[in-house]
């Protein structure tokens, strides 16, 4: 389970925040995962909270996701297409019978974080 690892990254990460900022403590995160990031968002959200009984700056914090959808191109003809879940994937182009490429649904990023 590599979620205990993200996690531990993320806070990571709002450390360096904080004390760059000069804050006291981080009051919420907001992360963009995207839906073949690979990441177990409940997992995630589960070690979160575990790790945050250890570390007082983010005792009170909350780690908001944004779930992002699948969207891939067409490399061919250009089109776009959006997969509203992951079951619905053909990486196949309808039009030209082409492969298509992911614009968008790998993110893993720290996009917004609040702290006092």
């Amino acid at each position: 389970m590599h979620e205990g690892a993200i996690a531990q990254s993320v806070v990571e990460v709002l450390r360096d925040i904080k004390d760059q900022n000069g804050l006291l403590s981080i009051t919420s995160a907001t992360l963009k995962v995207g839906a073949v990031s690979g990441v177990m968002i409940d997992a995630l959200l589960f070690a979160f909270e575990a790790i945050k009984k250890e570390e007082a700056f983010i005792k009170d914090a909350t780690l908001n996701i944004i779930n992002v959808n699948v969207k891939a191109k067409c490399n061919i003809c250009n089109k776009i297409y959006d997969f509203d879940n992951t079951d619905d994937l053909v990486m196949i182009c309808t039009e030209c019978q082409m492969p298509l490429t992911i614009i968008n649904g790998k993110e893993l990023e720290i996009i917004d974080v609040e702290g006092e």
